[in-house]
């Protein structure tokens, strides 16, 4: 055998363990992302109104919706959709109301929920409920409703 022949083959013994032992290190457990904190839905408050019908009580949040600003987009048998832009705001945005009445044996179940959209009606657009944060002025709202 050459000397070439003979340094390359013991250079190929030698390296051969440690490429193998290079390869054969132990699996690594893969990183899972962190998973987010479970946040729970918001619980929406509402307030009962006896007394009056769904009929009268749908007709008094559009007036005061409307005297507000704020369109009627949607209206069924139980629920009302307002919508307005935000004047202030430093990109497009647009605030959304959703009411739902709902018969209870007490009377009606009056709830809402309060969206913040940015960017509204474009590939952009963001909602975000913001209901938590207005419930105290929807509290107050409420009770206008109430016939008293």
């Amino acid at each position: 055998m050459s000397v070439v022949r003979t340094i390359l083959l013991s250079a190929r013994l030698l390296l051969a363990p440690l490429l193998l032992a290079a390869c054969s290190t132990a699996p690594v457990a893969p990183v899972s992302p962190p998973k987010p904190a479970a946040t729970p839905a918001p619980q929406v408050q509402g307030m009962v109104i006896s007394g009056r019908s769904s009929k009268a009580i749908m007709e008094d949040i559009i007036r005061f919706r409307q005297s507000k600003g704020m369109q009627l987009k949607v209206r069924t048998a139980n629920e009302l959709e307002f919508s307005a832009k935000v004047p202030k705001a430093n990109i497009p945005t647009e605030a959304r109301m959703h009411y739902t009445l709902t018969q209870t044996q007490q009377g009606w179940l009056l709830a809402a929920r309060v969206y913040q959209i940015s960017y509204p009606s474009t590939k952009n657009e963001k909602v975000e409920e913001i209901t938590a944060h207005v419930q105290d002025k929807l509290n107050e709202e409420f009770a206008r409703y109430t016939g008293k």
